[in-house]
């Protein structure tokens, strides 16, 4: 908790300074013409890069994007690639060397060619000019548009306007000298600027006639206005220079530039840019602080950059600056484009290496070398001083500046070196690392074991034997309560005072590796070392773990007037704010962020991880200066360029397994498409490897995907329907266009994903299932039947065993009581008695033997009804006398087995009866199909049935009730009746559909399965 309070009390103060600090500043950024134009971040394209050559017109649209024009063809540039454009809609272009090029703030790009041809592009749509529209067959240098919205073209036939699709001279009918138009120009009043070969003139906003502001031109190739309104030119023989300023002397507003310029620009801060044709670029910082002379093209004065630089190539024909403050020159062999970087270069000598740095008063900072003289840089320019000693280490203390070497220890006074004293072993061959001692010495830390004081007039070796390494020190330092900080390799630092000296390494918490960089911070000493930050507080370290990925070799540690910190890394500069870096003190687990500035911000190399350290210093004035392995740059941290500016954002094209298509309001794709992949892009030119892309595809991802710097999208197996395919961008500061981009996609639907294809599935399933359920219903039938075969057989059996044993038997005793009772004399009682008895037993044995019948007959021996009714009346009229008559009508074929069998049972239950107690003269059965019904009839002429015996049955007999329930059993209704003429009525109905299964539809079998 000591440890805690004691740091975030510091880190109070710190943030009231630094509040107040930012409240003082000037808040006004730094003047880019303050740089050399080495001191811009250069970056050249070339064919090698899938640059165009031959450049000859620069634009940029207002969708951000960075037009060339070439004498092959019109390409546009997003920062990553370049694209060769030929337009969807309105054929392609009539010409193919472009001269010209124009951006209208309305959008779209008018361009120029060569022989007579212009067009205007809006998107993927182009619109065409030539000769039918008027325009002259000559080159058009070029386009412009006025605050009225007319547009106009100079030409080499003179000076032409679009008027309602055409394209008609206005020069001499407006007042214009001359024959030829070689150039315009419209300035920030509106006004149009035209140069011919006999003036240069200009028409005021909303005016019809052209004032002559000078006739002494020759070959103008550009016209620019500069920062104070003045009008200048570029001559192909006469060079730059002013030739306008209202009413004053054209040779007041700034010198003549003897250079053969292509091009002409002044940018935002009003320095003026200008390509050669041949002698590389040329740029003048402040134009009206120059004499007014004639300026050779070898002057200082016109800054060069030529191709041994990194241009891309000396002859340079255009140059523009886009919306983000980059300037763009295009030339014979690619495009360049000049920038101005977060960390400002220093102009140090060629070949200079291994930085040894300390602030130097007031502004700046001293910079030795081991190969080049002593000098003190600041961000305007470079002082050498007489100083040619090789310098290994500095520092600077209370007393001034120490500088060391392999030539001994000096001291800096009033900006001159004077020496100390020379080092303790001549053969050394430098310091690493030197501090003062508060008492007119020096602690020196030499290439060997221990450390070396210099103190009244001589040399003291301390071995260090508190220290578990034997090694020198790397880095020293004095803190304010006069104790000496010393730094070793492999994780040791020793801090000596009055009371002694104190170890701190792994046991305390110090886990840096190699300690390279010590900042006192009040209580606090910050270490820096091979494997990140750590903070001493009383004795006890620990590690501050960053968010993202681990700093390594953090040879620089400083604070800036803010409190913020910088650390000389790695991966580049980095930045961590002080609120962080207090919440990450208090909070263990959290991990503070940091701002990285590396190679794209102008970091050149990596600082030195051995010697000289520390790599990074704070000057007076505020400024950081950080050494690498190849050079000095520096920041003002109260004033980081940053870009404002949203980047706009495009979809280009989309591709699938078939090809590639560019990108329209909507995409189509077909069924069965496996990978989708659409291609976006967002126009932010000056740091376009920073721009960050995510992108969500509405309907189909539940969040945002962060897709990092990629520029593409790509969906595996899309499923069918209707999306929104959305992308935004943030530029290298994190300013984003939450607008974005957005396209819709559909994707159709296979056969198989269609409604009607579920449909079919799910009636192919509802079938499937009727089908396995019937299957299972005609199992369960033929194990019915099996069984009831089995039932049948068993009868079958029992009427056997009953006709061989029972009845034989039975026969037997009535034969043999027969024999007995014929011994018996006919007229004794008892002979009457037994005859009597026998006539019961023959009843009897009738009624067994129909009741054996009944048992073993069965409708299932018989295909047909009509036949087993036949067979049955056959049977009776060999027992019995009365006649059975059977009629059949219709065909019976298909007729249902269990209708079949119950049917024969009425119709021999209702036979029986009949003969057994109806005593009439004839049995009637019809079986007949009338209209939608099957009808089973039994009638008789006998003596009928009573009314009580038909309502409730006779007592002990089962023939009507099974009658009844046979019927119920197929779905059939039965009717009993008795005439009145004597006679009963069996009748029996059913419908044909129940009868004959195969007659009837689909649906009526399943239910009559069912059932």
């Amino acid at each position: 908790m000591r440890f805690q309070r004691a740091i975030a009390a510091w880190m109070s103060v710190w943030l009231v300074v630094a509040g107040w600090l930012a409240f003082a500043c000037d808040t006004l950024a730094a003047d880019s013409r303050d740089r050399d134009i080495g001191q811009f971040y250069h970056t050249a394209w070339t064919i090698r890069e899938g640059a165009p050559g031959q450049v000859t017109a620069l634009a940029q649209t207002r969708d951000g994007y960075l037009w060339l024009g070439t004498q092959t063809g019109l390409y546009r540039f997003d920062g990553v690639r370049f694209e060769r454009y030929h337009p969807r809609e309105g054929g392609d272009f009539l010409a193919s060397s472009v001269a010209s090029l124009y951006a209208p703030p309305s959008g779209g790009l008018w361009v120029g060619f060569r022989y007579g041809v212009a067009s205007f592009i809006d998107g993927d749509h182009a619109m065409h000019y030539a000769a039918s529209s008027g325009l002259p067959t000559g080159t058009l240098y070029a386009i412009g548009g006025t605050p009225d919205g007319n547009i106009w073209a100079a030409t080499f036939n003179g000076l032409v306007r679009l008027d309602h699709g055409r394209w008609i001279s206005v020069g001499p009918s407006m007042g214009l000298p001359g024959m030829r138009a070689r150039n315009l120009f419209v300035d920030r009043e509106g006004r149009l600027w035209v140069a011919t070969e006999d003036a240069l003139a200009w028409l005021p906003r909303g005016g019809h006639r052209f004032e002559v502001a000078t006739r002494e031109v020759g070959r103008v190739n550009r016209i620019a206005e500069a920062a104070d309104g003045s009008i200048w030119v570029a001559e192909a023989d006469g060079g730059v220079r002013p030739a306008w300023t209202g009413e004053a002397d054209p040779a007041e507003a700034g010198p003549v530039l003897r250079l053969s310029s292509a091009g002409l620009l002044f940018d935002r801060d009003g320095a003026l840019w200008m390509p050669t044709l041949g002698d590389g670029i040329r740029r003048v910082p402040r134009v009206r602080d120059l004499p007014r002379r004639v300026i050779g093209a070898e002057s200082a004065e016109a800054q060069r950059f030529v191709e041994r630089d990194g241009l891309s190539s000396d002859y340079a024909s255009s140059v523009i600056q886009d919306r983000e403050g980059n300037i763009w020159v295009g030339g014979s062999r690619g495009l360049d484009r000049f920038r101005v970087s977060r960390l400002l270069p220093a102009m140090l000598p060629s070949g200079a290496t291994d930085f040894a740095m300390v602030a130097a008063k007031n502004h700046g900072v001293w910079v030795g070398t081991k190969s080049r003289p002593l000098s003190r840089v600041d961000a305007n320019g470079i002082e050498p001083i007489a100083l040619t000693e090789a310098i290994t280490a500095a520092s600077r203390d209370a007393d001034g500046i120490w500088l060391g070497g392999p030539g001994g220890l000096w001291r800096l006074h009033d900006g001159k070196p004077e020496p100390f004293a020379p080092l303790p072993y001549p053969d050394y061959s430098g310091v690493q690392a030197v501090v003062g001692d508060g008492k007119g010495g020096a602690w020196v830390s030499v290439n060997r074991p221990g450390i070396f004081h210099f103190t009244e007039g001589g040399w003291e070796h301390d071995p260090l034997p508190a220290v578990p390494i034997d090694s020198a020190p790397l880095v020293l330092m004095n803190d304010r309560r006069a104790r000496l900080w010393m730094g070793f390799a492999r994780n040791n630092i020793l801090v000596r005072s009055q009371g002694g000296d104190v170890v701190i390494g792994s046991g305390e918490g110090l886990a840096v590796g190699n300690v390279t960089a010590l900042l006192e911070d009040g209580e606090a000493v910050w270490v820096g070392g091979e494997l990140g930050i750590g903070v001493v507080i009383a004795g006890r370290a620990r590690m501050i773990a960053m968010a993202g990925d681990p700093l390594r070799g953090v040879s620089g540690l400083v604070r800036d007037h803010r409190g913020d910190f910088w650390a000389n890394a790695a991966q580049g500069v980095v930045r961590i704010a002080t609120a962080d870096m207090a919440r990450a003190l208090e909070e263990p687990d959290y991990r503070p962020p940091g701002t990285l500035f590396d190679s794209l911000d102008g970091l050149p190399g990596t600082p030195a991880q051995f010697r000289p350290l520390p790599t990074a210093v704070v000057a007076d004035d505020g400024r950081l200066w950080f050494a690498t392995t190849s050079g000095i740059v520096s920041i003002d941290p109260a004033h980081v360029p940053r870009n404002p500016l949203a980047p706009p954002v495009s979809i280009r094209s989309f591709s699938t397994d078939v090809g590639t298509w560019p990108a329209g309001p909507r995409i189509d794709l077909p069924a069965y498409t496996e990978r989708l992949r659409i291609a976006f892009t967002a126009t932010s030119l000056s740091v376009p490897e920073r721009v960050r892309f995510r992108y969500r595809m509405e309907g189909l991802d539940t969040r945002w995907r962060d897709a990092g710097n990629d520029r593409e999208a790509v969906y595996t197996d899309p499923p069918p329907g209707h999306y929104v395919f959305r992308v935004t961008a943030a530029n290298e500061d994190g300013v984003v266009n939450e607008e974005g981009a957005s396209i819709e996609v559909n994707v159709a639907r296979a056969f198989y994903q269609m409604p009607w294809f579920f449909l079919l599935c799910l009636l192919a399933v509802v079938l499937l299932a009727w089908l396995a359920f019937f299957l299972r219903l005609r199992s369960m039938a033929s194990q019915l039947r099996a069984r009831l075969q089995e039932r049948h057989a068993e009868r079958e059996r029992i009427a056997r065993e009953l006709h061989d044993t029972l009845l034989q038997s039975i026969q037997g005793l009535t034969m043999r009581f027969q024999a007995i009772a014929n011994r018996v004399p006919p007229e004794e009682p008892l002979r009457g008695e037994m005859e009597r008895a026998l006539d019961r037993a023959d009843e009897a044995l009738v009624e067994a033997r129909d009741r054996v019948r009944d048992l073993r007959a069965h409708a299932g021996e018989s295909a047909r009804l009509d036949v087993a009714l036949r067979a049955l009346s056959s049977a009776y009229a060999a027992e019995h006398t009365v006649p059975v008559v059977v009629t059949t009508y219709g065909d019976l074929r298909g007729l249902d087995d269990l209708v079949r069998d119950e049917l024969y049972g009425i119709a021999r239950e209702a036979v029986h009866n009949a003969l057994t107690h109806a005593q009439g003269n004839r049995v009637d059965v019809e079986l007949r199909v009338e209209d939608a019904e099957l009808l089973l009839s039994v009638r008789d002429d006998g003596r009928g049935i009573d009314e009580a015996v038909l309502r409730d049955g006779r007592e002990g007999h089962w023939g009507l009730r099974g009658i009844r329930e046979r019927a119920a059993t197929i779905d059939a209704l039965v009717s009993i009746a008795s005439r009145l003429d004597g006679g009963t009525d069996v009748c029996v109905r059913l419908p044909v559909a129940r009868a004959f299964p195969h007659r009837a539809g689909w649906l009526r079998r399943l239910r009559d399965t069912l059932r």
